[in-house]
């Protein structure tokens, strides 16, 4: 089979690392990339089917078929349900790249947005990666390294990239706290720890009282962690209440013991978490990072496989931090 010219071209300045290029190669012999078609339409005119993928404009005139949604579709939705626009975040949250492919029949979901994981991504033919932890951080850093090559695989595969960060920790529905605290069974789950205005995590009670080496079990197993949480059982005996800040929570351990709540379940520690967690005589559980945070990704897999009836993907790289 030859490359198309334009397709020749893009390899030789887009991407000169064979890994991509070998990526890019099997989207292209799929139908995958975005590469401008010249096609027949029912009509027998020729229609110019830019930026998208050989043959779908022509299959799409040809059937009843219902059409895809578009990468702008699907984002508009995430940023209306996430309420993203209303947090104060040091990330971007929303669309941070979109590729020239406007339609979406798969997407990828992953915690975060390392390069291996968008490689995975385009590799599997996903249209759309929707994450946790993307690559806009504060301000723009020079499009160079890894960072460039991110973007740039990215855009010549037909892969956007989508973000939410704290609308995902606080979502009283679809974030990681509230996915945590309802497979916990907690009642009356409301959000906790206050920042910028918005919750970032939930509170809530345990139809009964248990001891904190049990709930730690509970955790454990519901994060499918290998190794054991880290437990700093300074507070009560029985635990009753429960607050959840997933991935790197343990600042609010002052806010968790002044509102009386028994022990705070979070992912990463800081190093004086432990003194001030006997200090406060309040229990804590740290999980991990990657493990408390894959939970509002998969709910929004869920969530997007139903609305827009598109194929997905979870793509799973635990750091074990």
């Amino acid at each position: 089979m030859k490359y198309s010219l334009q397709f020749r071209q893009q390899l030789r300045d887009g991407s000169r690392d064979p890994g991509d290029q070998a990526i890019l190669r099997r989207k292209y012999y799929s139908g995958q990339t975005p590469f401008k078609q010249t096609v027949f339409c029912k009509t027998g005119s020729r229609a110019d089917c830019a930026l998208r993928p050989p043959g779908l404009a022509a299959s799409k005139e040809k059937s009843n078929i219902m059409p895809l949604p578009t990468t702008r579709e699907i984002a508009l939705f995430l940023d209306e349900t996430l309420e993203v626009r209303t947090y104060a975040d040091s990330a971007t949250n929303g669309l941070q790249v979109e590729s020239p492919q406007l339609s979406v029949s798969k997407i990828g979901f992953a915690v975060d947005s390392g390069l291996t994981i968008i490689q995975r991504a385009a590799a599997l033919g996903c249209d759309m990666l929707v994450v946790h932890h993307g690559i806009l951080w504060g301000s723009c850093e020079p499009i160079t390294g890894p960072f460039g090559r991110k973007i740039n695989l990215c855009m010549i595969g037909g892969l956007s990239l989508y973000a939410s960060h704290l609308p995902l920790d606080g979502h009283l529905e679809y974030g990681n706290g509230a996915q945590i605290g309802k497979k916990l069974g907690l009642q009356n789950i409301e959000g906790f720890a206050n920042f910028g205005g918005r919750t970032i995590g939930v509170q809530g009670t345990l139809p009964e009282q248990i001891s904190i080496d049990v709930l730690a079990e509970r955790i454990a197993a519901l994060c499918s962690n290998d190794s054991k949480p880290l437990v700093l059982p300074f507070g009560a005996r029985s635990i009753s209440t429960v607050a959840i800040v997933t991935g790197s929570g343990s600042s609010t351990l002052g806010e968790c013991a002044s509102l009386g709540i028994d022990v705070l379940i979070s992912g990463e520690p800081k190093q004086e978490v432990y003194h001030r967690a006997k200090e406060l005589e309040c229990s804590a559980i740290f999980a991990g990072h990657y493990a408390t945070e894959t939970f509002g990704v998969r709910a929004l897999e869920r969530v997007l496989a139903e609305q827009f009836r598109v194929e997905t993907e979870w793509i799973d790289e635990p750091t074990g931090i």
